[in-house]
């Protein structure tokens, strides 16, 4: 049964999807602003969260070891309807997975998907030799010749404009291409990608800055600190080749001034 996710509009992407182990921040759409970081040594005083909260209500709580409290954003594209306009376009070149079952019930979003065949690069990147992990570098960076929608208005794009990328046009952009999330078959060359709960139009330069900062898209497990970053440098720089160009000083900048505030 699938799990409760969290759902991000253009509101909180800018904040979200770059800073995997840094901070997050959102709007609820309501005139509510909510900002979650790590605590200040030495700790604050702190209290227990109540369980019928309505910025954070709580889904579930293993006693007072864990829990899961509920995060909902309104104006987000659901990720069926997702992979069924990506099920509308001709020769993609990759598989997706085909949606099974989906619905709201309670309050929550559930969505079953069949499985994609093969293993993640995850598990197939130390076996594999340098020019297979070429191709598959290659094979994601070219994803993103494809054109994305109209730029919209809003929040997303007045964030990203203030780094100093270009949104007068944008590409599709699955916003999460770490290595569990890539599915090859390196005996057929083939290519899966899944988990498409936060794909939408962004400029390319979001897609470059991302691979260039984003350590939530390293290679899990491994020990060298170079060697784990291998996934997502390879694929920056081949974007970069391919002439894409990054907005890391304009989004560090924005970064800052984010805090700030």
């Amino acid at each position: 049964m699938a799990s409760p996710r969290v759902q991000v509009n253009d509101s909180i992407w800018p904040s979200m999807t770059m800073r995997d182990h840094l901070t997050l921040s959102w709007s609820d759409g309501n005139g509510g602003f909510f900002v979650y970081s790590e605590a200040s040594l030495p700790l604050p005083d702190c209290q227990p969260h109540p369980a019928d909260s309505v910025e954070l209500p709580r889904v579930y709580a293993a006693g007072d070891v864990s829990a899961i409290h509920g995060i909902t954003f309104p104006q987000v594209t659901r990720e069926h309807v997702t992979l069924a306009f990506l099920k509308g376009k001709e020769q993609l070149g990759f598989a997706i997975p085909n949606v099974l079952y989906h619905g709201e019930w309670d309050g929550r979003y559930y969505l079953i998907l069949s499985r994609v065949p093969g293993r993640t690069v995850t598990e197939a990147w130390p076996a594999m030799n340098e020019g297979t992990q070429q191709y598959y570098v290659q094979r994601v960076a070219e994803l993103y010749l494809r054109k994305g929608g109209s730029p919209h208005q809003g929040e997303l794009r007045r964030n990203c404009a203030q780094m100093g990328m270009d949104v007068s046009s944008l590409v599709l952009y699955h916003c999460d291409l770490g290595p569990g999330n890539i599915l090859v078959d390196t005996e057929s060359r083939g290519i899966g990608i899944i988990d498409w709960e936060i794909a939408g139009n962004l400029p390319k330069e979001w897609v470059t800055t991302k691979f260039h900062l984003s350590l939530g898209m390293d290679l899990p497990n491994v020990t060298d600190e170079d060697a784990r970053s291998d996934w997502r440098r390879f694929v920056a720089r081949k974007l970069s080749e391919m002439g894409f160009e990054e907005a890391i000083d304009g989004w560090l900048s924005f970064e800052t001034r984010d805090k700030s505030s």
